[in-house]
């Protein structure tokens, strides 16, 4: 059976930055991609540029809709900063509850982690091919 995990509530940080994204959400729109201005020909151009699938996908917008778009797009931006804040936030609680658990830290900081620093030991020295 598996082991019941309590359900806890948010921490005032983690609530802050929740309320900020629903906020931001309830504004409007949203867009992943850049918005580009491209001189062609006589008149400026806009596209939104975005990779999807590893290969940069580009749409034509209407000068009209630029300004939409803007907004859109730098809501995206916005969100996604304000997602990985909350994940740190989380992750850090998470580390924090381990922790007390356990009474071990479960996670290697950037000093301890593996690769860090010089080698212990010199390595073998490779041969080369004659």
């Amino acid at each position: 059976m598996r082991p019941m995990i309590k359900k806890r509530k948010m921490s005032a940080p983690y609530r802050e930055v929740s309320s900020r994204l629903k906020r931001l959400l309830s504004e409007g729109g949203v867009i992943e991609g850049s918005l580009y201005r491209a001189d062609r020909g006589n008149t400026p151009r806009h596209q939104l540029s975005d990779r999807a699938t590893g290969r940069f996908r580009n749409i034509y917008v209407p000068a009209d809709f630029a300004t939409v778009v803007a907004d859109w797009s730098a809501r995206w931006a916005e969100a996604k900063r304000l997602m990985k804040e909350m994940s740190e936030i989380a992750r850090s609680e998470l580390v924090a509850a381990i922790t007390e658990r356990t009474g071990r830290r479960t996670v290697a900081t950037r000093a301890g982690a593996r690769g860090a620093g010089p080698r212990k030991r010199p390595t073998a020295k490779r041969r080369s091919k004659s």
